[in-house]
């Protein structure tokens, strides 16, 4: 029984650093996991402990093993570290395959300035939404998703800006454009909020079937 004491008081110890060091509330923490901020308590507290699915999901929140969760050794300033340097990391790799763009960029705008090609300074403009559409995908596979309503808007303008720059001859025309630019933002800023809507709503709902699972009577607790 004591080993079992000794195996939470642990658990608990490395929750609450976890928790800490991501300067998260346990409302917060709840809302990630899918657990009511009462469970998180609880589980801090003392006065429950999460079961096998909990711990695996908490591990795979935090990123680190079930065994770092239940050992004594864990060292959280090593886990942080580690955290630190893998985000700088793939920083530095988004930002070099963004900055692969304008090196490609500048070497077709200098062959055709040695050309002589009229308007060779578009091909910055063109560079600009390649940027985001390579930032996207990075974004969409390292990043937070919540960026990527921001960057596809950056893609949809300066899309726009690009074709209007090239077919100058027709501006006084062209302008109309950016008319199309207006209800697809709208749609974009719209469907950020519903998608936004639909995974709280789910949360809520997953944190109350949780809720209602951990008030009734469990077998564990009538063991002991």
């Amino acid at each position: 029984m004591s080993t079992n004491n000794n195996i939470q008081e642990i658990l608990i110890t490395n929750l609450i650093s976890l928790r800490k060091s991501k300067s998260l509330t346990q409302i917060e923490l709840g809302e990630r996991i899918n657990y009511s901020d009462k469970t998180i308590s609880k589980w801090e507290n003392g006065d429950s402990c999460p079961n096998i699915e909990a711990v695996y999901k908490l591990a795979k929140f935090y990123d680190v093993s079930i065994d770092d969760l239940l050992s004594e050794d864990f060292q959280l300033d090593k886990k942080i570290v580690a955290e630190k340097q893998r985000n700088y990391s793939k920083l530095i790799i988004s930002l070099l395959a963004v900055m692969t763009v304008w090196v490609i960029a500048t070497i077709i705008f200098v062959a055709l300035s040695l050309l002589e090609i009229a308007h060779a300074w578009m091909i910055f403009i063109i560079a600009i939404p390649a940027s985001a559409i390579v930032a996207l995908v990075f974004n969409s596979i390292w990043g937070n998703t919540r960026f990527n309503y921001l960057i596809i808007s950056i893609l949809l303008w300066t899309l726009l800006t690009t074709v209007f720059l090239s077919a100058l001859k027709y501006m006084e025309v062209l302008w109309v454009i950016f008319l199309i630019g207006i209800p697809i933002q709208i749609a974009i800023i719209l469907w950020s909020q519903l998608k936004r809507k639909k995974k709280k709503t789910k949360q809520r709902k997953k944190a109350e079937a949780v809720f209602v699972k951990e008030e009734e009577p469990s077998p564990k607790n009538t063991e002991e």
